[in-house]
């Protein structure tokens, strides 16, 4: 893990490049960033363009209306033309895991947001939203049995990545390892 010294503006860009170099001495072919607006995700495009690198955006766009998204339009067809893939998660997934969680808390099994809590906790909110995004990615069907990068921020930007683990018996994504965490 990694502190700067560095001001906040090259965080996201220290994060990015980072994360991409991991990926490449790790030999992980798949990179998950979550992007509000679009400009981390079409920042992370122009340092992989020679990569062969699978990307995955998370937008902040659930259960919105079109003209109500915050993800601009022109970067996502950019993205796409380049062979990122956009993900929106369903508004029903998150409400079917409220209710799932209520019930299995109430016989003892492990609860989802007890499990992020703690996460934050130790790591704080940048890495708690790499766990959401891959969690998304993997009740979405999109992710399965793989190792990924996760970047996420802690507001606008990214100030976080981690290697994360799918596996199908796993009831959460496996946190292998945070590369960079920005308090």
């Amino acid at each position: 893990m990694i502190d700067f010294e560095s001001p906040k503006l090259h965080v996201k860009e220290d994060v990015l490049k980072r994360a991409v170099d991991t990926a490449k001495n790790n030999i992980i072919s798949t990179i998950v960033v979550a992007s509000t607006t679009g400009s981390t995700a079409r920042q992370l495009l122009g340092l992989i363009k020679q990569e062969r690198l699978k990307v995955i955006v998370v937008t902040h766009d659930e259960g919105r209306k079109l003209q109500d998204r915050r993800f601009d339009g022109d970067i996502r067809k950019e993205l796409e033309a380049n062979g990122f893939t956009i993900y929106t998660h369903n508004p029903g997934w998150i409400l079917l895991r409220k209710i799932t969680s209520r019930i299995f808390g109430r016989f003892g099994f492990p609860r989802w947001y007890e499990h992020l809590k703690e996460v934050k906790e130790r790591y704080g909110t940048g890495i708690k939203v790499c766990h959401i995004i891959v969690q998304m990615l993997e009740e979405g069907n999109v992710l399965k049995n793989e190792k990924v990068i996760a970047i996420a921020g802690t507001k606008s930007g990214a100030d976080s990545a981690a290697i994360f683990t799918i596996r199908s018996q796993s009831k959460w994504p496996i946190l292998e390892e945070v590369i960079i965490n920005w308090p």
